[in-house]
């Protein structure tokens, strides 16, 4: 069990950077192609390597209270991309009305659950974070307001999006808005600038993992550990860049791909299984387990197949410039 545990956090934090990585690289490429009116087109992959300038000195802190000036830049940002996004939605909603939309997509709907599931990718921070307060007390309270919100923010947005734009909404929603409003540009940059701000924090738990298992001396004491540690973190990072490349066109499958494989196992397979051993006591406790366990297994298999067997199929990302490399 332990090893399926690691195994999937490994996994899932380092598919969740190549999804980040995926994020920016399309909104910076869209950027650039509007402010440069399409004469110098870059590739989505020139904008996934561009970013290991940023992601690979940021990779080599090794402690994650240092994260935190960071985290918090990157949280505002956020907020106030947010703003803006929910604000057109409700403007254009208001002005003309509801986009066209279908209610049930049947040959999309399990990415759905793939992209639903993905929302659990900060999971594997709840220990590293609470492990790294002096106050840990209010943590639970914390926690759950810190839950609440990130629940609305999703219904919100995805809500109002889907409503704003129907049919033709992107995998990122942000590539719907106006091109060539001075806002919606800020807004795509300073949404970029923040993601790649939470790569390193991302890939934390993962690294830390990873390397306890291959280094048994500090590199505090010996400086050689230290050297190759760094070589680790670099090659990592440098990993994740060539399997975004791998996926540039295709972030809705990549996200699915992570939540089904990854994280479902993480949310509902592992913790009702170690319930289900250590604590169900009651005939009503084990039939819970129980069909969390088989839920989550059916649609880890069912949802990771139709993510690998829909691979290719989506369209890709929209591009102002109509056709680029």
């Amino acid at each position: 069990m332990q090893f399926a545990i690691t195994t999937s956090i490994v996994l899932g934090q380092i598919g969740g950077c190549c999804a980040y990585t995926i994020f920016v690289a399309q909104n910076w490429r869209n950027v650039f192609n509007t402010l440069s009116a399409c004469k110098m087109q870059l590739s989505t992959e020139f904008w996934v390597l561009i970013q290991m300038a940023v992601f690979i000195p940021l990779a080599l802190i090794r402690q994650i209270r240092y994260f935190a000036p960071v985290a918090l830049v990157a949280n505002l940002l956020i907020i106030v991309s947010l703003g803006y996004l929910l604000g057109f939605d409700m403007w254009s909603i208001s002005t003309a009305g509801p986009a066209p939309f279908v209610n049930y997509n049947p040959a999309r709907f399990p990415l759905l659950v793939g992209t639903a599931v993905y929302s659990f990718e900060g999971v594997t921070l709840v220990i590293p974070i609470l492990d790294s307060l002096k106050e840990k007390r209010d943590f639970g309270r914390v926690l759950t307001l810190a839950i609440m919100l990130c629940l609305g923010l999703f219904l919100a947005v995805g809500s109002l999006s889907y409503l704003t734009f129907g049919e033709k909404v992107e995998a990122v929603v942000l590539l719907n808005l106006p091109n060539q409003s001075a806002w919606t540009m800020l807004v795509q940059m300073l949404y970029s600038v923040a993601i790649l701000f939470s790569m390193p924090l991302q890939l934390f738990p993962a690294v830390k993992i990873m390397e306890a298992m291959m280094f048994t001396r500090s590199g505090r004491e010996h400086k050689s550990i230290k050297w190759q540690k760094n070589i680790f973190r670099t090659a990592m990072a440098l990993l994740i860049a060539l399997i975004a490349v791998f996926g540039a066109d295709q972030l809705d499958n990549v996200v699915s791909l992570v939540g089904s494989f990854c994280l479902v196992p993480l949310s509902f397979i592992y913790p009702a299984s170690m319930h289900l051993k250590l604590m169900a006591d009651t005939r009503w406790m084990r039939v819970k387990d129980s069909v969390l366990i088989i839920i989550g297994v059916v649609a880890m298999v069912y949802v990771t197949f139709i993510s690998v067997a829909t691979w290719g199929t989506s369209d890709p990302p929209l591009d102002v410039c109509g056709s680029g490399p």
